[in-house]
């Protein structure tokens, strides 16, 4: 069991023990008990912004180390111009990579979603919408995210996604319950390569990618903005990346390939 997990829940049965002693002794000072409460809301608050964790649920953010396997997967997909580029990139150097597609641009570029499948990627749920929210929304919410995203997915191409990634990569014990409700299983990262905020620049972006790449790592980038109004710098960037990943002797695999 993850250390975040049983951290929380020794954390948690200590503060339900220490309410229960109170019924019997003077309560702590509101200096304490505000410390207390402030500390439990920020470590709780971190398994949220980290899923690979573990503290709510198990998320894939690592292959097996030992087959110099490196797994590239892009959000917020799919769009007409900036996937179409990024899946030509990927088509010179013969690389596979999984695409975390949002349902409501399946939905408007089923075509596009066709082509990264007749390539040969791994198409996985990114959410029907890009909810900012949505790590504080229901388990019943997060199912009918994931499963509209789904139909999307199967309509336009036949295949039903089992990856999901949620919005914005945060996910509470909600979002693990509803994933596992869902039937799929949620993907964090092991480099976040920073390159959905227009500002990003493609040389800071592979920096960031190539100094901390180790062997199973699941990288975490963009082929499509998340509003469709800017080109991701990682797609200026993709063609050095894979460089890197040659010269290094990595082999850039999709989701389904990375060894487990």
């Amino acid at each position: 069991m993850p250390i975040a997990r049983v951290l929380l829940w020794f954390v948690s049965v200590s503060a339900l023990a220490w309410c229960a002693l109170s019924v019997h002794q003077p309560l702590p000072g509101t200096f304490e008990l505000g410390v207390a409460f402030v500390g439990l809301f920020l470590y709780a608050t971190l398994g949220v912004l980290w899923p690979h964790c573990g503290m709510y649920g198990d998320a894939l953010s690592r292959g097996k180390p030992g087959s110099r396997s490196i797994a590239l997967t892009f959000d917020d997909g799919p769009h007409p111009v900036t996937t179409r580029a990024v899946l030509e990139i990927l088509r010179e150097h013969d690389v596979h990579a999984t695409f975390f597609v949002l349902g409501h641009k399946v939905v408007a570029h089923p075509d596009v979603v066709r082509e990264i499948h007749a390539a040969g990627h791994t198409i996985g749920v990114h959410g029907f919408q890009h909810d900012r929210l949505f790590c504080l929304r229901s388990s019943r919410y997060a199912v009918a995210q994931i499963e509209r995203t789904q139909r999307a997915i199967e309509g336009a191409c036949g295949v039903t996604a089992t990856l999901f990634r949620p919005p914005i990569g945060f996910a509470s014990h909600l979002t693990f319950r509803g994933a596992e409700r869902a039937g799929v299983e949620v993907v964090a990262w092991t480099v976040r390569s920073l390159d959905g905020l227009e500002s990003a620049r493609p040389e800071r972006v592979a920096e960031r990618v190539i100094e901390r790449l180790v062997d199973g790592a699941i990288v975490l980038l963009h082929d499509a903005a998340e509003r469709d109004d800017f080109e991701p710098a990682s797609i200026a960037a993709l063609p050095e990346i894979l460089r890197a990943l040659r010269d290094r002797k990595y082999t850039p695999v999709s989701l389904d390939q990375l060894p487990r």
